[in-house]
């Protein structure tokens, strides 16, 4: 995959993550805060320096909330998705079908 297209990738989930609502951190580990079902998802997009578009990482405050929700770790919180594989789209369209899962 191009740099173009890894750089589209962060262009378009974060422009997705706008869309949702969510708000940009300051400092730490996570670039953007979601509010959802379960509590806060922070939240770093990232593009991959290998194969695939990029990859998402998450960690909702509440992990116990989220488990209800999500296959997410029931002890850290920790959600990530990584799009190692297909077209940027179709990595936006999964990114966007799981949060939608967790947005109230």
């Amino acid at each position: 995959m191009k740099k173009k297209d890894r750089e589209q990738f962060v262009k378009q989930a974060t422009q997705l993550l706008l869309d949702l609502g969510a708000t940009q951190e300051e400092g730490g580990a996570y670039s953007f805060s979601l509010q959802t079902k379960a509590g806060r998802l922070r939240i770093q997009v990232t593009e991959n320096t290998t194969k695939g578009p990029g990859s998402v990482f998450t960690r909702f405050d509440d992990p116990k909330a989220a488990k209800e929700l999500v296959d997410c770790n029931a002890a850290t919180g920790k959600w990530n998705h990584y799009f190692f594989e297909g077209t940027v789209e179709a990595a936006i369209d999964n990114l966007s079908f799981w949060l939608k899962k967790v947005m109230p």
